[in-house]
């Protein structure tokens, strides 16, 4: 079963079930999902692939993860203010189920160990690569199994 559809179908079953925040959730990565620029139609791309709803999926989970940090601050403030955090704390639990959510459609994120093993393998058998020839190789081989910038620290070390 395709990504797409595997979406739709919990989409589906979480309207049926009245889990609002996962439906909305689904919703908007399905309508991300399957939004083709302008650019891509002009190069002849009308279907949606896998690769792409993974990408979607990591972005949302990149923007998700940047939500909670903000949060946390937003948390510390209002506590050091004396402020009231239950506003906070309610969109902090509503973020982390939705990376819950989020983390179960996309790819096995590769831990720092794997990846600086992965860069160490490339330059064994490429000596006099730079951090470009790397994070290429990296893209190309492990797209959306790793964050780009640690990969990026990895490589320049």
């Amino acid at each position: 079963m395709a990504l797409l559809d595997e979406l739709k179908a919990d989409q589906l079953a979480a309207r049926k079930l009245n889990d609002r925040l996962k439906a909305d959730l689904l919703t908007t990565l399905i309508g991300e999902s399957t939004q083709i620029t302008t650019e891509e139609f002009k190069r002849g791309v009308t279907e949606i692939t896998d690769e792409k709803v993974v990408a979607t999926v990591a972005k949302f989970l990149k923007n998700t993860k940047l939500t909670l940090e903000n949060l946390a601050t937003e948390r510390a403030r209002l506590t050091e203010a004396g402020g009231d955090v239950s506003k906070v704390d309610e969109r902090a639990k509503a973020a982390e189920t939705e990376l819950a959510i989020l983390s179960s459609y996309g790819p096995r994120q590769m831990t720092e160990s794997e990846l600086r093993e992965a860069i160490n393998d490339f330059r064994t058998k490429n000596p006099d690569a730079n951090v470009g020839t790397i994070m290429a190789h990296l893209k190309t081989r492990f797209g959306g199994q790793y964050d780009g910038k640690t990969a990026s620290t990895l490589a320049k070390a």
